[in-house]
């Protein structure tokens, strides 16, 4: 694809979620019997209001003024972490508890006999550190699943696992050869031994892929990437039961990651083929029940590891910086190694922590 034809495509992306198409494209039909999902896509029912007339253009909301969105991020020259099975790592999800930094990533190339590289069954795999630099893998996750179930093909796109009530839970995205990318569940009380939610999937509108999960005042809010890489999200109060009509951002991309950085909450969105050219483009808003706005390609340098890509990541603080987790190739997907870059807190934000 040249980049003009990837600009067209990603401008009509960007109408398309406007305009607030969740779950299109060339998805397999969905069991409304296995999700608690209740959505009428043809009316164009939308948590933000009602669409635009067809063939119209969406307004653009300003671009708050956020610091984290226009900040640098310093990657550091060699990767963090390398799989030791077959050096593909991907979608890492990271968090700390205690003196232990705990890394969840999509392992073994499910389409190996491509040439792309990897080997063994797809699969979630984990890593264990002491620091966040010095990573020392630990094994399987979440395994493959048995035929028939939702994630028989492939296990994928791990969140940050959350802690309710002494359970963590993993949100994941999951594959069956008859249907489109789905989103379910496992839970653990140590972070090592996870069992899968038994009806799982929890969310199955079509393509539902790369969920990430920002947590405020109470709610739990679902990212997810839907058709047309359009994000979406839904709300939740107890991590289990979400909301029926989801609500979208406004915002294109893949491997959601939101920050709130003061007033303002910056949405992070991967654009583009995660083998060659992917890149983070950061949206805002100061309100998460209006649309985020472009604020543009985010500024970060390739290192030689990852000259093709860098995306897909995962971002903590770390004191007074964030740390930005990102998957990165230079040859086009035959491997994927974990990269780590850095950006100070914004003032803004350290002010109001």
């Amino acid at each position: 694809m040249n980049l003009s034809d990837h600009g067209t495509k990603l401008q009509a992306s960007r109408r398309r979620c406007n305009a607030g198409s969740a779950g299109t494209g060339a998805a397999e039909p969905v069991n409304p019997g296995r999700s608690i999902w209740h959505l009428s896509i043809a009316l164009g029912i939308l948590a933000l209001g009602t669409a635009p007339a067809p063939g119209a253009e969406s307004p653009v909301a300003a671009a708050p003024a956020a610091q984290l969105a226009a900040g640098t991020w310093q990657t550091a020259d060699e990767p963090v972490y390398r799989d030791p099975d077959d050096d593909w790592a991907k979608d890492p999800s990271v968090l700390k508890v205690g003196d232990t930094w705990y890394m969840y990533y999509t392992s073994a190339n499910p389409w190996q006999d491509t040439g792309c590289g990897g080997k063994g069954e797809p699969r979630i795999d984990y890593a264990t550190s002491p620091d966040g630099l010095k990573w020392t893998y630990q094994g399987v996750s979440i395994p493959k699943g048995k035929p028939g179930e939702w994630d028989e093909e492939r296990p994928q796109a791990p969140a940050k696992p959350l802690l309710k009530d002494g359970v963590y839970y993993m949100y994941y995205a999951g594959k069956n050869p008859k249907r489109a990318v789905e989103i379910g569940y496992a839970t653990s009380t140590d972070l090592r031994h996870w069992t899968k939610h038994p009806g799982n999937p929890v969310l199955n509108l079509g393509k539902c892929n790369d969920p990430f999960i920002y947590f405020e005042n109470g709610t739990y809010y679902l990212f997810y990437t839907s058709g047309g890489d359009c994000i979406f999200y839904v709300t939740s109060t107890n991590l289990v039961d979400w909301s029926a009509t989801p609500v979208a951002t406004g915002a294109v991309g893949e491997g959601s990651v939101v920050v709130k950085d003061g007033p303002t909450y910056t949405l992070f969105g991967c654009i583009g083929f995660s083998g060659n050219g992917e890149y983070y483009k950061a949206y805002t808003t100061r309100d998460l029940t209006k649309p985020f706005a472009d604020a543009g390609r985010i500024k970060i340098n390739n290192p030689d590891f990852a000259k093709g890509t860098l995306s897909h990541g995962d971002i903590i603080r770390q004191g007074n910086d964030y740390w930005f987790y990102l998957q990165g190739t230079r040859d086009n997907g035959r491997r994927f190694q974990i990269g780590l870059a850095k950006q100070a807190v914004p003032a803004i934000t350290a002010t109001n922590q």
